[in-house]
């Protein structure tokens, strides 16, 4: 007897993703995109998108989602606003 799996279960894990990403259209950024866009060093920008835990390891080189570093940088901002 063979069972069918549900088909609620693929539903379900692919309603996980939010219905405003933009899923395959994401762009990677390295680590010299990270250092435009928040003027940190080299060293910085790397030590930083690791301890997102978001970075993705390619050919040892570290990339991270746009989306997750933003959503990373608006989590930091959140928990420790800036004070003048």
């Amino acid at each position: 007897m063979i069972v069918e799996p549900e088909p609620y279960a693929a539903v379900q894990a692919s309603t996980a993703v939010s219905s405003d990403s933009n899923l395959g259209h994401e762009r990677l950024l390295g680590i010299a995109e990270v250092c435009k866009i928040t003027g940190l060093s080299p060293v910085t920008a790397s030590k930083m998108m690791k301890e997102s835990g978001r970075a993705i390891a390619l050919h040892r080189r570290i990339y991270i989602l746009e989306s997750s570093f933003f959503a990373y940088l608006h989590e930091l901002e959140a928990s420790e606003p800036c004070r003048l």
